[in-house]
């Protein structure tokens, strides 16, 4: 009976400890998969492929500048980026984010990153600042529904590439 008891003690000490353990393994996908939609956002607008860009992002998703004397500046749709992004021709905007923090709570996520963008053709910053993304996980994987950044001139650092 001891020896029941003491395999049934095991068995139940293994499948909690397995348990717990896939619960971080799943984070770490998860934030794995965020990052990497990102960094095809990003790609998208780097190559002006536009489908890679609208497979990243859910429709009606939107953009809001953060500054100004309002503190926000007037949102516009990701569609509208992505369409004036399409219609450039040769290679975009090279944005960049380094140390990505993420975020996650069930089926919502935030994506934080000081982020550097650099003209098409150009080695100058433009501008950098800090990038939220805000996804959501549906049956098609992590998707942007809304992006907020601040942006600035001055005080910009590189990001290694």
């Amino acid at each position: 009976m001891n020896s029941l008891i003491n395999r049934s003690t095991a068995l139940a000490a293994v499948a909690i400890a397995s348990l717990l353990a896939a619960a971080p393994a799943r984070a770490q996908s998860d934030e794995r998969a965020i990052v990497a939609a990102i960094t095809k956002f990003l790609d998208g607008i780097r190559t002006r492929d536009t489908t890679l860009m609208r497979a990243t992002v859910v429709a009606g998703a939107t953009l809001v500048p953060v500054g100004g004397p309002t503190g926000l500046g007037a949102p516009s749709t990701i569609d509208a980026v992505i369409e004036r992004t399409g219609k450039g021709t040769g290679p975009g905007n090279d944005e960049r984010i380094e140390k990505p923090m993420v975020q996650i709570d069930d089926q919502l996520a935030t994506l934080w990153a000081y982020f550097t963008l650099t003209r098409a053709g150009e080695t100058k910053i433009d501008r950098c600042g800090t990038n939220l993304f805000l996804l959501r996980k549906g049956p098609d994987g992590w998707k942007v529904f809304q992006i907020a950044a601040t942006s600035r001139t001055e005080g910009c650092r590189t990001i290694a590439k």
